[in-house]
Parts: structure tokens; C-alpha cells; sequence
């Protein structure tokens, strides 16, 4: 541990030093304008200052007032992050890397019938980025189960004309203008009917971005219906068709957050937090229905077509098998460590930084702290275990009690590490920690070093790994599977969103109604519905390297909220209830070339958090160059009525 300061390589103290420099010498400008004779004594005049010992004063004073100022703006959101801490953490935590992970099934693939399944929380361990000591280790975000099976061919194409009788496949009222043929073999010649077992298969969609992106819209707001036969048997041979609920989304259930920590009620915001991490987590879909289908087929191959009510547009024959993958998951690089024991000052009160790995303090970032394990000396075999005191309200001790508190600054990487090109710009959190009793206030000073139970990071490690989609990772244990490739580059990892008064802002719009779709807020000089009020919010997420993300949020045209009824979700009969339709308009121009579906989907989840668990709200998205794109069925709002 080292003992604390405020880090005079804080990214935003330079522009606090510029503005009080600036400041100072208009000060000084007005003094020899008011005063030019002792200003002339000073070496003051028209502007300039030309003794240099009276520069350097202004300087040394402007770097003084700076580090001030900075503390002074900081005070308060001090008093936000333990409250964010425990309602919402992920706003004070790092955003780790995020990628997708495709796993290689191996040709003994656990049982045929039923695969075999690589919990959510799996560890993933790369190889050393090349010039680097450590390898980077990912966790899973999602259950995946593997089986022998790969695909083989994949194509966007027209109406399909081998289907006799289409129209039996299709629920009434409903067009067939294109489809998705996806042909599927088992990896080690068994037969298609033994995986009899597979009911639901996630997919997920590699390739190029635009291509994935349009795809997924395509697939999300148009598939009507699957039909699966043998290969080139679809004239002849036995059909099985799926009419509902044939494609539906994977990776949106609160189960399956790539951010740990979001309470429930809150899983639309942490959709957008991951949107604005790695838009690419999204990209998945589900072929749901299958196991009849894959009884009835003949031989080691299936073709499962997935019918489309509208035309596939520039998608048509833009699509193949590289652009589709079977057995992937979101990964995250954040793991669970034990560190060894940290030496403290027991005679300084005040919060010590952590550094977690000693021997590699370049190569980690401590993100949270479970809990600390405090030793009064090395021959004490007994140690005093500190509990997180932000998350503790209900079972405080006020006056005894072990607790610990952290506090995040950030700091700018010193150029030592970019000089050799091996590091790209990156901005550190560097995480101070207090023993307190329940009132906040230390009380161990007879503490001599700490253990602590963390979860970590590799900081911006994965950024330097050269994937090659196939081999990038090892998956520990014994387990049929034969090689695991990320198929998306690392996302850069994230400093804390709550920053400043940032962190009131983004405390402010976790409990908002749908009165975040009323732009003026007072400012009566914005048209209403111009979407101001939900960019507001959205901007919070966006960091200022976002580039091409920051701009899809200014690329929001509008934004209405307004009652409608609708048929409420349910199997029972017609119900019709009262809804909030929240409509967004936005202007493709600004993707480039990416569609808006996948912000708009997890808009779709963020809106319900506004309205109560007694209302409903319906999403409908538009694009200012294609019209209506996409609408979403009534969902049950996720506020608490008290």
C-alpha cells in the first residue's frame, strides 16, 4: 500500500491549472491597467508579465488554487459515491473489457441428447499480449451448452420457392418476402435426430458490423416462422415448421448481465451501460423450438429457413457462413482474486491506496473489494474480518463493528509506459481504503496489513491482444471443447461514469418517470419532442473517447411518450390495458451504417424503469430515412410503486 494524495496526475488538473493561470494574469492585466506604476515596478504591463520571478509566483499560485478548486468540486460528488456505491456501483466502478467468446466444440462433446454446459462465470485465460508478462483472464456472461454441431452454410436469399405450401408455415395475414437458410451438421458424422434434446439454440452474428447490425434488425423485426428438412429435401421430404416465437432475442435477461452488481429494477440501465461498452454484446438471436424438427430429419445435416415478412434489401447474398457462429457468449475481463497481505501504516488515519498484485501494478486495477481481512501481526493466526460499510445500512454496528471504505480517484498514465508504444493512452483508478467502525470514523489502528477478498482487472491489457477469432483463449479443466476464439476485438476499458457532478446527474435519473420525455425542463427556447431530455441522459453514459457512439446519441431527432392502449402481454384471453408508447426518431446519417435497432432495444428496456410495476410501456423506433423500423409488445414497468 502506499499512503494517499491527491494525484498530481488527475487528467482534468491540467485544464484546472490553465483556467486559474488564465485567470490570474487577467487579474494582473487589470491591476497594471488600474496601477501601471507599481505594476511597472512589477514587471507588469500591456498583458505580459516580464520579470520571471513574478511568473513564476502567478504559476506556482494558479498550480495551488488548481489543486483547491479541484478538491472543492470533488467534495460533494464524495458524498454521492457512497450512496451510488450501494444503490447502483457500476456507476462508480471501472468498465472492464468486454468481447465475444465463440467455443470450438471438441469431437466428444458430452452426451449427443444433451450437450454439455459451460456455466455463466466461466474463466477464460489468453496468451500474454505480445511484449507483456501477463495473460488476461475473462469471465462468461451467459450459459452456453455445447454439442458436436457446426454450420455449414448460411445465406440471405428471396422468397424461398423449394417450400411447397409456404403458406401453411406462416401465421395468417403475414408475407413472406426473404429468408435466412441456415444448414447445420454434426462435427463428428452422428445423426441430426440423436440431438433430439435441443430445444433452444443461440446463434450470434460475427462478420463485419454493418452486416451484423442489419442483420440483427432484420431477423428481430421480421421473422415470421421456421421450417427445417433435410438439406435439398424440402420438396420431397417431411417439414416441421415453428409459427411462434420461432426467433427471439438471448443475452437480455437480467441473468445474463455482462456488469455484475445491477439490482433487477435496474437492468435497463445496465443494458446501457453495456450498449455504450460494446454494442456488439447484443448481436445474438435464438432459434427456439427445434427438438421435433431434429427428430424427424434423416442423416447428419438440417437446413432450418427462417422466414422473413419483409425484403432483405442490401443483406441479399451479402451473407455466409462466416457471418454466423453457434456456442458464443460475452466475455468480461474481470476476475475474483485473493491478494496477499498488504502492509498499512496503523499510525496514519488516513485512506491508503491499494495496490493489489505488487510485482505487476501496470497489469491489474483493483474494481471492488467483497471483503478485508485485517492481521495485527504476522504470528496472530486470527484475523478481523472488515465488511464493505456502504453496503451494510441494515446490519451496522454504530459504534463497533469492522467496516472499510474505499474511495477512486483517477490518474492519468505516466508517459513511461507509452514510450516504448506498448500502452495506448489510459486513464488509471487508483482505489484508497479506510477501516472504520459503523459510524464512519477510523478505529484500527492496531491493524498492521490487509488480505482482501477482489475482484480485478487487467486493465488495458486486453486491448493489446492480436485475436485471431480461433485459438485466443484457453478454458481451464477438462471440458469437449477443442479451442475458444474472441470474435470481437476487446472493448478499451472505462473509467467510473460518475464524475463531478456527473455522479448527482446519474443518481438523479435512476428514479425519473416518463417526464424525461419533456425537453425543456424550463428552457422554454427547445421545441418539445426534439428528444433533448433523453440525450441529456444518454450523454451521461457516453466517455469522451465514444467517438461514433456519441454521436448516434446526438443522432436522436425525437422523443414523445404518449398514453395508448394496447393489448396487454399473456396467454389468457384479449386483456387491453393503458400504455405509455414511447416513440424515437433517429438519423441513420450518423450510424454509419449501422443500424439503430440495437440502441433502440435496450431504450426499450431502460423506459420500463420510468413507469410503475402497475403500467405498461410499448416502443416504437423510427428512422428519419427509412420510416418505421421496429415496435415492441406492452412491457410491464420495473419502478416500485412505493
Amino acid at each position: 500500500m502506499t499512503k494517499p494524495h491527491r494525484s498530481l496526475t488527475d487528467p482534468e488538473l491540467l485544464d484546472y491549472y490553465t483556467g486559474e493561470l488564465l485567470y490570474m494574469r487577467e487579474l494582473a492585466q487589470e491591476f497594471a491597467e488600474q496601477h501601471p506604476k507599481v505594476a511597472k515596478r512589477l514587471g507588469m504591463h500591456a498583458g505580459e508579465t516580464a520579470d520571471p520571478y513574478v511568473e513564476r509566483l502567478l504559476q506556482a499560485s494558479s498550480f495551488v488554487t488548481a489543486r483547491m478548486r479541484m478538491r472543492l468540486d470533488t467534495a460533494f460528488p464524495e458524498l454521492m459515491q457512497p450512496l451510488l456505491e450501494t444503490v447502483y456501483p457500476n456507476y462508480v466502478r471501472q468498465t472492464p473489457s468486454i468481447s465475444v467468446a465463440r467455443l470450438y466444440p471438441g469431437h466428444e462433446s458430452g452426451h449427443l441428447g444433451q450437450g454439455f454446459l459451460i456455466p455463466r462465470g466461466t474463466a477464460f485465460t489468453s496468451r500474454p499480449p505480445e511484449g507483456e508478462k501477463t495473460p488476461c483472464v475473462f469471465r462468461s456472461s451467459q450459459d452456453v451448452t455445447v454439442y458436436p454441431l457446426r454450420i455449414n452454410l448460411a445465406r440471405v436469399t428471396l422468397v424461398p420457392s423449394d417450400i411447397p405450401s409456404l403458406d401453411f408455415y406462416v401465421p395468417d395475414g403475414q408475407p413472406v418476402h426473404g429468408a435466412l437458410r441456415l444448414t447445420l451438421e454434426t462435427t463428428n458424422g452422428t445423426s441430426i435426430a440423436s440431438l433430439g434434446e435441443l430445444a433452444r439454440l443461440p446463434v450470434y452474428l460475427t462478420g463485419d458490423e454493418r452486416t451484423a447490425s442489419h442483420l440483427f434488425e432484420l431477423l428481430h423485426t421480421s421473422s415470421v416462422a421456421t421450417v427445417m428438412a433435410a438439406p435439398g429435401r424440402f420438396t420431397e421430404g417431411r417439414l416441421y415448421g415453428v409459427t411462434r416465437g420461432a426467433v427471439v432475442h438471448e443475452g437480455l435477461d437480467p441473468q445474463q448481465a455482462v456488469l455484475p452488481d445491477v439490482p433487477r429494477s435496474l437492468h435497463g440501465h445496465g443494458l446501457v451501460q453495456e450498449y455504450f461498452a460494446c454494442p456488439a454484446r447484443f448481436w445474438f438471436f435464438a432459434l427456439t423450438g427445434l427438438a421435433q424438427g431434429l427428430r424427424a430429419v434423416e442423416g447428419n445435416a438440417i437446413e432450418i429457413v427462417i422466414l422473413l415478412n419483409r425484403a432483405p434489401g442490401a443483406l441479399l447474398d451479402a451473407v455466409d457462413a462466416s457471418h454466423v457462429a453457434l456456442f458464443c457468449t460475452p466475455v468480461i475481463n474481470l476476475f475474483p482474486w485473493r491478494t496477499k497481505h498488504l502492509e498499512i501504516d496503523p499510525e496514519d488515519s488516513a485512506p491508503q491506496r491499494l495496490v493489489p498484485v505488487p510485482d505487476a501494478p501496470a497489469d491489474f486495477d483493483l474494481r471492488s473489494v467483497d471483503v478485508a481481512h485485517g492481521q495485527v501481526s504476522e504470528d496472530d493466526s486470527d484475523d478481523v474480518r472488515f465488511k464493505p460499510w456502504d453496503g451494510s445500512f441494515e446490519e451496522r454496528d454504530a459504534s463497533a463493528g469492522h467496516y472499510f471504505s474505499l474511495r477512486r480517484e483517477l490518474c492519468r498514465n505516466t508517459g513511461s509506459e507509452r514510450q516504448y508504444g506498448t500502452r495506448r493512452p489510459f486513464t488509471e483508478t487508483q482505489t484508497f481504503i479506510s477501516l472504520v467502525n459503523g459510524e464512519g470514523r477510523s478505529n484500527e489502528s492496531r491493524i498492521r496489513s490487509l488480505s482482501l477478498d477482489a475482484w480485478l482487472t487487467n486493465r488495458d491489457l486486453p486491448s493489446l491482444l492480436d485475436c485471431n477469432g480461433r485459438d485466443d483463449l484457453t478454458l481451464d479443466g477438462s471440458k469437449p471443447v477443442a479451442s475458444v476464439g474472441l470474435v470481437r476485438a476487446p472493448s478499451a476499458p472505462k473509467s467510473p461514469l460518475a464524475r463531478h457532478d456527473l455522479a448527482w446527474q446519474l443518481m438523479s435519473q435512476l428514479n425519473l418517470n416518463y417526464g424525461m420525455f419533456d425537453d425543456r425542463c424550463g428552457d422554454h427556447d427547445i421545441e418539445p419532442h426534439s428528444g433533448d431530455g433523453v440525450r441529456r441522459r444518454l450523454r451521461l453514459y457516453v466517455t469522451p473517447d465514444a467517438g461514433v457512439l456519441a454521436r448516434q446519441v446526438e443522432c436522436l431527432l425525437s422523443a414523445t411518450a404518449t398514453p395508448v392502449n394496447r393489448k396487454l402481454p399473456g396467454d389468457g384471453p384479449f386483456v387491453f390495458g393503458r400504455c405509455i408508447e414511447c416513440c424515437f426518431t433517429f438519423d441513420e446519417s450518423g450510424f454509419d451504417g449501422v443500424s439503430p435497432y440495437t440502441l433502440a432495444l435496450v431504450l426499450e428496456h431502460y423506459v420500463a424503469r420510468h413507469v410503475s410495476t402497475h403500467s405498461f410501456t410499448t416502443t416504437v423506433l423510427y428512422s428519419k430515412q427509412r420510416g418505421r423500423i421496429a415496435s415492441w409488445p406492452p412491457r410491464r414497468g420495473t419502478r416500485g410503486v412505493f
